[in-house]
């Protein structure tokens, strides 16, 4: 389907089966009984799986799974796999199939699927999760109408489904099965509000369209910060979590109702975050409990009309070829301590080369946050270069521990444990011509204090200082995470990065501060070290740098240049005092003197300006020319 920029109509969802009067059945007007497109495609690959017993799972490989079902199945042991299954999801396959197809032996699989779980449900422990148990209410609800609507359910296969939807209903309006502090909710809550509307003459339908509507309003206040991030911090829950908000509320406006008055102004603050978490390139950043993401190939038609909505959002998920660019290339997002640092929005200045940095100061919130207080991801010259190892999985153990472990993010370690669970917090923003600053700091290890400031100095310069301070000796390691396909050899203090084919992508110079090493870990298992995972069950190994100090303090002032800067001679040197920084770094040829006051105190400050004398070799500097392959 071609794109077009412009108005929210422009990209319409393709409806078929029926025009003007042959819409409405029994008083059902079609297009009610479903709010998530999700839940109306399908594929005949899959549906003719389905055919043959074999069960296709998003992230997991078919599987086969003999008649009759006991509905205790659980081939992988894998919760998301008991999710989707216990949720009936597979079966919109079938469903999609029948309507493309008018093959009967679609819809007569559906009904045999449905009277199998009815037959077999009180054996199933895992059909009570209350997330699946929402979805798989919303796949009864839709499989029910199309079927009216198609004059392929008999009276007896009707009377099954509503059976099996009321108790659903029972089952999600128990305050017990609502998971009101993080994203399962909203679709709770909506499963429920479709019941509710498309079952109006269920002697309940009014108590939980009420209910419903409550729940709804309550999330979109509490899971949905101020400044439009959901509490999990998560970029791909954010994603998940946004396309719900929208498509519920078209549909609610479809259908002659409001979910909530907050909704537009939540969706908003939404597509604002979305505009500027998202990468150059299209891709989210890894944070939190995410996984990899193509927002702009991902759900191409729904994001299409969102965009039409959310001007900024267009100009993201178009490259700048639509829409409104953002105004602020610093956007600090103050509830969730999320500073998104960008070089440029400007397509004229080629788009995905830009510098994108994002830089964590958050507070933990939920269990899908990770230990990763001021944590950095870093995309520049056309590609991720700093990263977040990812998810990788939700089963408890050592690898989901590594995972959201501190030492697993772009931060600073302490005697080689985690961060507490708790909040860092923002400081200073500033900007001035080409540059931009942000710092933040937390106090998460006991007895330690660590500050954090991140520039971009200009396209492909990034610059982080750290400063630590405690009151006893400690063990302190800086890390920094790459991709799999990324090769880092160091000589000194120094590291240079290559990809796949030799090339340099990236230039790793720090200061040297007496006492300061070097070393890298890739793929270690006792423990844990060196892994990346952006999807779901799979990892890979991945080097990560490490700069340790031992003290009772710590400075590092870090410089990264990226694209044709990382080919070039890179110094820095800096200065620390009791109560300023002083830094001197060169890239690209151009000297930059930086100075800090007072760092992550009321009035601290910042100024940066020319100083040709930074490229020069004298005054302790670091070397320049890392090694490695050109």
């Amino acid at each position: 389907m071609n794109i077009t920029c412009g108005r929210e109509d422009a990209n319409p969802v393709q409806q078929k089966g029926c025009e003007g009067k042959a819409c409405v059945v029994q008083g059902h007007l079609l297009g009610k009984e479903v709010a998530y497109l999700w839940l109306d495609e399908g594929d005949l690959e899959n549906a003719d799986l389905l055919l043959k017993d074999t069960w296709p799972v998003p992230r997991f490989d078919p599987v086969h799974l003999p008649p009759p079902l006991t509905w205790t199945e659980d081939p992988y042991g894998e919760k998301f796999w008991r999710y989707i299954f216990y949720g009936l999801r597979p079966t919109a396959h079938l469903l999609w199939a029948f309507r493309e197809t008018g093959d009967e032996r679609y819809r007569d699989k559906l009904m045999e699927v449905f009277r199998s779980f009815a037959a077999n449900k009180t054996n199933s422990v895992f059909s009570q999760d209350k997330h699946g148990t929402a979805y798989r209410a919303m796949v009864f609800v839709n499989s029910y109408w199309k079927l009216k609507h198609a004059d392929a359910l008999s009276r007896q296969e009707a009377t099954l489904l509503e059976q099996l939807i009321l108790e659903d209903a029972y089952f999600l309006e128990d305050p017990e099965h609502f998971e009101a502090g993080f994203n399962h909710g909203f679709a709770e809550a909506a499963a429920l509000l479709l019941i509710a509307e498309n079952f109006p003459h269920f002697e309940d339908a009014p108590r939980w369209r009420e209910l419903a509507l409550a729940r709804y309003d309550d999330l979109l206040s509490d899971i949905i910060g101020s400044d439009g991030f959901i509490i999990e911090n998560s970029a791909y829950y954010q994603f998940y979590v946004f396309t719900q908000v929208y498509q519920l509320a078209q549909w609610a406006q479809t259908h002659g109702m409001e979910v909530s008055p907050q909704a537009w102004p939540v969706m908003e603050r939404m597509a604002r975050f979305a505009s500027y978490i998202v990468q150059p390139d299209g891709r989210i950043p890894m944070l939190g409990a995410s996984q990899r993401l193509l927002v702009r190939k991902h759900q191409p038609v729904l994001l299409a009309r969102m965009g039409a909505a959310f001007p900024e959002l267009a100009h993201m998920l178009t490259a700048g070829m639509c829409g409104q660019a953002p105004t602020d290339r610093l956007a600090l997002f103050e509830s969730s301590g999320v500073a998104v640092l960008r070089s440029s929005f400007d397509p004229a200045l080629d788009y995905q080369a830009q510098t994108h940095l994002v830089f964590d100061m958050g507070p933990y919130r939920t269990d899908h946050s990770h230990l990763d207080a001021l944590n950095v991801v870093l995309y520049s010259a056309g590609r991720t270069l700093l990263t977040d190892a990812g998810m990788f999985t939700e089963e408890p153990g050592k690898e989901e521990d590594y995972f959201r472990s501190t030492r697993a993010h772009n931060t600073v370690t302490v005697d080689g444990l985690d961060q507490h669970e708790g909040n860092a917090s923002p400081s200073l923003s500033a900007q001035g011509g080409q540059w931009l600053y942000q710092s933040g700091f937390h106090s998460l290890y006991e007895g330690v204090r660590h500050w954090r400031a991140v520039m971009v100095l200009e396209k492909d310069v990034v610059l982080v200082l750290d400063r630590l301070i405690s009151e006893g000796p400690h063990h302190f390691e800086q890390r920094w995470q790459f991709q799999p396909d990324l090769t880092v050899s160091t000589r000194g203090a120094s590291a240079s990065v290559t990809d796949a084919t030799g090339k340099r992508v990236l230039q790793v110079t720090q200061a040297q501060p007496e006492g300061l090493s070097v070393s890298t870990v890739r793929g270690a298992t006792g423990p844990y070290d060196g892994w990346h995972s952006e999807d779901y069950e799979v990892r890979k190994e991945a080097t990560v740098l490490i700069y340790p100090l031992q003290g009772e303090q710590a400075h590092y002032a870090t410089l990264f240049t990226s694209g044709l800067n990382a080919m070039s001679p890179a110094r820095i040197s800096t200065l620390p005092q009791s109560d300023q920084l002083e830094v001197h770094a060169c890239a690209a040829g151009r000297g930059h003197r930086i100075q800090v006051r007072r760092p992550a105190e009321a009035d601290e400050a910042v100024t940066v300006t020319t100083a040709p004398e930074a490229c020069e070799r004298e005054g302790g500097a670091s070397p320049s020319g890392p090694p490695g392959p050109p």
